[in-house]
C-alpha cells in the first residue's frame, strides 16, 4: 500500500515544473491584458499614444546606440575646438590673459587650462595651435555631422542614401558647435564674476542660444519635411536640457572630476567628461525622435499658425510660402469664388 502511494505521488521536480509553467502562463495572460489595455487607452488618450510612440521610435531608431556614437564624436570635436580657441587667445592676448579668463569652473575651461599649460608663452605657438586645431576641428566636425545625419535619418525613417551628410551641413554644424562652446565659456566666466543675479540671466540666455543653434543645426540635417516648424520641439528640448546639463557640469561635475583625477589621474577625468558627453549625445539623439514623432502624430507649429483665420489666406495668395512651410495644397481665392 505504501508502494502504491509513492507511485501515485509525483516527483518534486515535476511539481516545481508545473508551478513554473502555471506562473508563466498567468504572467503571459497578464502581459497580454496589459498590452490590450494600453492599446485601447492609446486610441482614447492622445498624449499617452504620443509618449508610447516616442518610446517605440527611440528603440526603432537605435537612438541610445547612435547617441553614444555622437558622444564619442563630440569628445573628438571638443579637444581641437578648445585648442583652436586657446590658440587664438594666446596669439591675441597672451598667456597671462588666457589664464585669468579660464579661472571659471567648467569642463571646457578645465580642458583649455590643460591645453594652455602644455603650450609655450610665445604668440607663434598660439598661431600654430590655432591652425592645427582648426584643421582637426574641421575633420572632427565632418565626422560629427555624419553621426548626426545618420541618427536624424533613422528617426525620420529615411533611406540611407537620403541621410548622407553634405559639405555644407558639415561646415554649418562645425561652426554652430564652436559657437555653442564659446557661449558656454563666456557665460561661465560671467557667472563666476557677477554672482547670482547675472547667473540667472545667463541661464536663460544660454537656453535661448542653445535652442537657436540646434534649430540651425537640424535645419541642415535630413528630415521628413522641409517645414522648419517641425524642428522647434526638438530645439526647445535640447536648449533646456543642455542648460540643465550645464548646471550639472558647473556645480557638480567639477568636484567629481577633481575626486576622479585624484584617484585615477587623467583616466578619471576622461571618464567624467565622456559621461557628460554621453548625456549630451543622448539628448541630441532624442531630439530627432521628438521632432519626427510630434510632426507625424500632432503636426507642426507652422501648420497650426497658418490655420488661424487671418493667417490662413497667406499661403493661398503666396504659394511660395506654402511650399517653404510644406503646407497642404489649398485652393486659391479665385478658384473658391469661381466654384
Amino acid at each position: 500500500m505504501d508502494d502504491d502511494a509513492k507511485a501515485e505521488t509525483p516527483p518534486d521536480d515535476l511539481v516545481a515544473r508545473g508551478r513554473f509553467q502555471g506562473a508563466k502562463e498567468r504572467g503571459q495572460v497578464m502581459a497580454d491584458g496589459a498590452l490590450t489595455w494600453l492599446e485601447r487607452r492609446r486610441e482614447e488618450f492622445q498624449p499617452l499614444d504620443v509618449a508610447v510612440t516616442l518610446f517605440e521610435r527611440d528603440r526603432e531608431a537605435l537612438a541610445s546606440v547612435l547617441g553614444a556614437a555622437i558622444a564619442m564624436r563630440l569628445y573628438l570635436y571638443l579637444i581641437p575646438a578648445v585648442a583652436t580657441v586657446v590658440g587664438v587667445l594666446i596669439a591675441l592676448f597672451g598667456h597671462d590673459s588666457l589664464d585669468s579668463f579660464l579661472s571659471s569652473s567648467s569642463m571646457g575651461a578645465t580642458v583649455a587650462q590643460d591645453i594652455s599649460s602644455a603650450t609655450s608663452d610665445s604668440r607663434a605657438a598660439g598661431f600654430a595651435l590655432f591652425f592645427v586645431g582648426l584643421w582637426l576641428m574641421a575633420w572632427a566636425g565632418r565626422s560629427l555631422t555624419k553621426g548626426l545625419a545618420a541618427c536624424a535619418g533613422r528617426s525620420w525613417r529615411l533611406e540611407a542614401k537620403v541621410s548622407r551628410a553634405t559639405i555644407t551641413a558639415a561646415g554649418c554644424i562645425t561652426a554652430m558647435a564652436l559657437l555653442m562652446l564659446l557661449v558656454t565659456l563666456v557665460l561661465n566666466r560671467i557667472r563666476s564674476l557677477h554672482g547670482v543675479a547675472a547667473g540667472g540671466t545667463s541661464w536663460v540666455l544660454s537656453a535661448a542660444v542653445f535652442t537657436a543653434c540646434w534649430f540651425v543645426i537640424t535645419s541642415f540635417l535630413p528630415r521628413g519635411t522641409q517645414d522648419p516648424g517641425a524642428l522647434l520641439p526638438g530645439a526647445g528640448f535640447v536648449g533646456v536640457s543642455l542648460v540643465v546639463l550645464q548646471w550639472f557640469m558647473q556645480f557638480y561635475l567639477p568636484h567629481e572630476i577633481a575626486r576622479s583625477s585624484a584617484f585615477a589621474g587623467d583616466l578619471g577625468f576622461s571618464i567624467a567628461v565622456l559621461g557628460y558627453l554621453f548625456l549630451v549625445g543622448r539628448v541630441m539623439a532624442v531630439s530627432f525622435v521628438i521632432d519626427a514623432v510630434l510632426f507625424e502624430e500632432v503636426g507642426s507649429l507652422s501648420r497650426f499658425l497658418f490655420e488661424l483665420p487671418v493667417v490662413r489666406a497667406i499661403p493661398r495668395r503666396y504659394p511660395g510660402v506654402a511650399r517653404f512651410f510644406d503646407l497642404p495644397e489649398q485652393s486659391s481665392p479665385t478658384a473658391d469664388q469661381t466654384a
